[in-house]
């Protein structure tokens, strides 16, 4: 028998479970807005309304639930989950954290063609803000973010994000101005690029501020002043 190494790829791992898909639809749904704070989860409705049975339901659930979309109640049940600005300012502790340490090791480790498709992020975003198209500019932002990580080239760090990263996406399109956010990002890449570690940390300890300032007020209006 020939076992595969853990460098290689098998054809069926390449193949979303039905747990994936569920997660991937629900998580849409959530942060799309189609599926309100408080509203239930039922097994029986998903099932029906997906044609996936209920187990792969129920595990998807508690995933969602391990990264913030889902409360599961023992009484209600699933149920998705409300936030409180409380639970933003842990968000955004545990993201300046990281995120300033992605943009320090960026500036010491960022190759040429990273820098290149970082550039290629910001300008995407500002053409696609130019033109008013939303959903353009929030993947622009999103691939921006992503390209950071992976300029860490720090495993550890990337896979310490990845169970926070789907909310730290849906954070990132709560805005409704883009400007002070784009000029931001495009600040980044210039001290990533000129390899200024102080001028990187310190631009993005203001960023990650910006962006909760910028989430506050979108999610809580005027309850973030109180």
């Amino acid at each position: 028998m020939v076992i595969a190494s853990p460098e290689q790829e098998r054809p069926g791992d390449a193949v979303p479970s039905l747990v994936d898909v569920v997660q991937d639809y629900l998580r849409a749904r959530i942060t799309a807005g189609v599926l309100a704070p408080g509203d239930r989860l039922k097994e029986r409705d998903l099932a029906e309304e997906t044609g996936i049975s209920r187990m792969p339901i129920r595990e998807a659930l508690r995933i969602l639930a391990s990264e913030g979309f889902v409360t599961l109640n023992p009484r209600r049940g699933a149920v998705v989950a409300h936030l409180e600005p409380e639970d933003l300012d842990e968000i955004y502790e545990v993201r300046e954290a990281l995120e300033v340490q992605e943009a320090v090791l960026a500036a010491r480790k960022a190759q040429p063609d990273e820098i290149a498709l970082m550039r290629s992020c910001v300008e995407e975003s500002e053409r696609a803000w130019a033109v008013g198209d939303r959903r353009a500019a929030d993947q622009a932002n999103v691939a921006f973010h992503a390209v950071l990580v992976r300029m860490a080239h720090n495993e550890v760090l990337a896979k310490t994000l990845e169970p926070l990263q789907n909310r730290l996406n849906w954070l990132l399109r709560q805005n409704t101005d883009p400007r002070e956010l784009c000029v931001e990002h495009r600040d980044m890449v210039e001290a990533i690029a000129a390899g200024d570690v102080e001028a990187a940390r310190r631009l993005a300890i203001c960023h990650v501020a910006t962006s909760k300032k910028v989430a506050l007020q979108q999610l809580f209006g005027n309850r973030s002043e109180t």
